[in-house]
């Protein structure tokens, strides 16, 4: 008798994962807003997959504090008061300034050209327009710095804050907000490779000034409509959902 041909093993957690990413990806791009209430049921029927999957991908986002659980009403996107707001960037200012400070002391010049590798790609997106490209760049600006000086403890710190300024941004930021220059990244990057210490904080501290002035007390809730923006996920149960 002929033996059944077997099934490839299916990994563990690629489900947890897939909805995490998607998830986040859709939150920091500011695609699900601040205060938006993720139903399990919606989402589960729009990830096709089971209530218990996404209440581990739900439980996951709240540990790095984008999302809210709250008992007998449900999971929201997180939606940061502006009090906190002001602690988030405090703290950013504070803890970027060492990073800025280990980069100049401890960064290879092959780290530091790949920081100004990623300001000056980050100023071609805002170039041609290319708005999610640039935000894009503009995280990994602030992460390969971390990275840069070699405190992995500082760097998931970093990450958290990173994310949370990214609902802020989204909770808060003024409609006649001007973004934050792309040149100011190249500022720090050309700074930090110049060994210059004193000027690379200044510029840092400048520029996360800049951030926080955009922000105002105004915001919208809107309704999302989970089945439309994670439908293409339900079709390719392999994979990330593209934007």
């Amino acid at each position: 008798m002929a033996r059944a041909a077997k099934r490839p093993p299916k990994r563990a957690g690629t489900s947890d994962e897939r909805v995490h990413q998607s998830l986040y990806k859709a939150i920091i791009d500011h695609r699900i807003a601040p205060g938006t209430p993720l139903q399990e049921d919606a989402l589960a029927q729009a990830f096709g997959i089971s209530r218990t999957v996404i209440r581990k991908a739900l439980q996951r986002l709240a540990h790095e504090r984008l999302v809210e659980l709250v008992p007998n009403k449900g999971a929201f996107v997180a939606k940061p008061s502006a009090e906190e707001a002001r602690h988030v960037f405090e703290a950013r200012r504070a803890l970027e300034r060492v990073l800025v400070e280990r980069a100049v002391e401890l960064g290879s010049e092959r780290d530091i050209a790949t920081l100004v590798d990623t300001a000056r790609q980050e100023k071609k997106a805002a170039e041609k327009g290319d708005k999610e490209e640039r935000l894009k760049l503009s995280g990994a600006f602030h992460l390969q710095l971390a990275r840069i000086g070699g405190n992995p403890v500082l760097t998931g710190f970093l990450t958290e804050l990173v994310s949370r300024s990214s609902l802020i941004i989204a909770l808060y930021e003024s409609p006649g907000a001007v973004p934050c220059s792309h040149g100011e990244h190249l500022e720090i990057a050309t700074a930090i490779r110049q060994r210059n210490r004193t000027r690379a904080v200044q510029y840092m501290n400048h520029h996360l000034q800049h951030i926080e002035a955009q922000l105002d007390l105004s915001n919208a809730l809107v309704n999302v409509d989970f089945g439309r923006l994670f439908g293409k996920d339900t079709a390719r149960r392999g994979g990330i959902a593209a934007k």
